[in-house]
């Protein structure tokens, strides 16, 4: 067999496998998203556009916003070395603060309705019983040879 015929992989076109919790992770992100547009729409639909409704949609933002960071921020403390892992978590501690900061910002400087941010930030909730709930529902894989 010639080298003509045997086809080239190219590797900028593969995308490499994602890990089970790679994908369980994405799938939490998205369904967090999820969740929070459907607070936002069902909010402007019951109260209308108002203090509550931007409540609702400015504390779905910033939860998934945090939710990012602190998958991105969490990946890399779990990958560095040692010397980068505590510059990591030291970010991560930073990152709480600055969510702190975000959220007292956002209830001084907007006009939103406190029940209206509560309610978008703990949108996460419903995200983590849904995505335990879909995980649950999955069928287990048939242990392989090695990892007995």
């Amino acid at each position: 067999m010639s080298a003509q015929s045997v086809p080239m992989a190219d590797s900028r076109s593969e995308r490499p496998k994602r890990s089970e919790a790679a994908r369980f992770i994405r799938g939490f992100e998205i369904t967090n998203l999820t969740v929070g547009l459907i607070a936002a729409l069902v909010t402007y639909f019951v109260a209308g556009p108002g203090p509550i409704h931007l409540g609702v949609v400015v504390g779905a933002a910033i939860s998934v916003l945090n939710l990012r960071a602190m998958v991105w921020l969490g990946g890399k403390v779990i990958a560095a070395g040692r010397h980068s892992r505590t510059r990591y978590a030291v970010i991560f501690g930073l990152k709480l603060a600055a969510l702190v900061g975000v959220v007292w910002a956002t209830m001084s400087l907007l006009p939103v309705e406190p029940l209206g941010m509560m309610i978008g930030f703990s949108t996460i909730l419903p995200a983590i019983l849904l995505m335990t709930v879909k995980k649950s529902l999955e069928p287990v894989e048939a242990a392989r040879k090695g990892d007995l």
